[in-house]
């Protein structure tokens, strides 16, 4: 069966489609330099679409411009595709191993006569090579699903599975069913057709599947930057008294709440700066953090004041875990300015079991550490029904 493929159609339908991406992918590059995936996924557009336009200019023959060189820059497309799904997981770039491959297949290409006259040989070399990226592009998107789960995800990577099979199975049939040099400009075998239009296809879904991952991945980000504090990376006030109120709804047994206020921040903000004020509210974070059991929840609640949740904490074990945290602050060294400073929190726990609501866990923590302000500071006081705190 033969049917009759335009290339030159496809290939510059690939190239405006690609053209585009390249563009907008440039676009996301220039807001945001630091981010080497888009720049790879613009860079891999970009030459894909090269490639597409020297194919669309090809007359069939052998040529070392389009046609050589049209397949190489389509094989550096994929190859920095995949480098792009690594950048894109945070994992390490190994560009040279992307170059080997289109670089290998230039210069077979350009100096052995095997695959300078077969066009079946040259056809089966570029298959392999692009089904090795693509299968490495799938790869990369699908080890990352444990890590991060993203809507986009599964489809983008089933994709280039296929993309990569149909490419093995086309440099099979090759050998039974091989191309002749007007097969590229006329009509041809059935499995060219097919191979033709799922090149098509993949300029076109390739660089759309990875946009929507991009997307994802903004959202994600967004929704986590406007759930977390940017300095210490907690939850911030809403996000953990929403958290709060889920978590104690759903635990059922005894639970501690733990108000931490770093003391006297503002004059080591007056003395060292904001900077040093700020490094400080980080490593208290990261302390209290440390300390804290994992199925704990902490926040920020404010410029200087933590808080925690323990679950399933008794009182004597809320207390001890009270000191356990201002004992750690108290003996971690700051160096602020050159100068050993001295940092000191003040800890307020309360303990409640299931009839005592989040909201009033959190007044009786809150009381707790009014009373360790009011009388020093720099130290952890224990809400006590028969001494009852005044609030703040």
């Amino acid at each position: 069966m033969m049917l009759s493929v335009n290339l030159s159609t496809l290939a510059l339908g690939a190239f405006a489609v690609l053209a585009v991406f390249a563009a907008l992918y440039a676009r996301h590059w220039r807001e945001e330099p630091n981010r080497n995936e888009f720049l790879l996924f613009g860079a891999a557009s970009g030459l894909a679409a090269l490639g597409a336009l020297l194919t669309a200019i090809s007359d069939g023959g052998y040529t070392l411009i389009t046609v050589v060189l049209a397949q190489t820059l389509v094989l550096s497309g994929a190859a920095l595709a995949w480098q792009g799904m690594r950048a894109f997981d945070h994992r390490a770039l190994d560009l040279k191993l992307a170059a080997v491959g289109p670089l290998a297949f230039f210069l077979l290409a350009a100096s052995a006569p095997l695959l300078q006259d077969d066009v079946t040989a040259r056809f089966l070399v570029a298959a392999v090579v692009g089904a090795i990226y693509t299968g490495l592009a799938a790869w990369e998107l699908k080890a990352s699903e444990v890590e991060e789960r993203l809507s986009n995800r599964p489809f983008a990577y089933l994709w280039f599975a296929a993309l990569s099979v149909v490419l093995l199975i086309a440099a099979l049939v090759a050998f039974v069913w091989p191309l002749n040099a007007s097969d590229v400009v006329g009509s041809g075998p059935l499995w060219l057709t097919v191979v033709a239009f799922a090149a098509f296809l993949h300029a076109v879904i390739a660089p759309l599947s990875i946009f929507l991952l991009v997307r994802d991945r903004l959202l994600v980000e967004h929704r986590w930057s406007a759930a977390t504090d940017n300095l210490t990376g907690l939850a911030n006030r809403f996000t953990f008294l929403d958290m709060l109120q889920t978590l104690s709804t759903k635990v059922r047994g005894e639970g501690a709440f733990l108000y931490v206020d770093v003391d006297h921040v503002k004059r080591i903000n007056d003395q060292y700066g904001h900077s040093g004020g700020d490094e400080v509210l980080k490593t208290c974070a990261e302390l209290i953090l440390r300390e804290l059991p994992e199925h704990a929840l902490l926040g920020r609640l404010a410029g200087a004041e933590f808080a925690a949740y323990v679950p399933f904490c008794k009182v004597e074990e809320a207390e001890k875990l009270g000191h356990v945290i201002h004992d750690s602050v108290e003996q971690q060294m700051f160096f602020l300015g050159g100068e050993l400073v001295p940092v000191t929190v003040s800890v307020g726990v309360a303990h409640g079991a299931m009839q005592v609501t989040a909201d009033e866990l959190l007044k009786r923590a809150d009381a707790a550490l009014h009373t360790a302000k009011v009388n020093g500071r720099n130290s952890v006081v224990v809400w006590d029904d028969g001494q009852r705190p005044s609030y703040a």
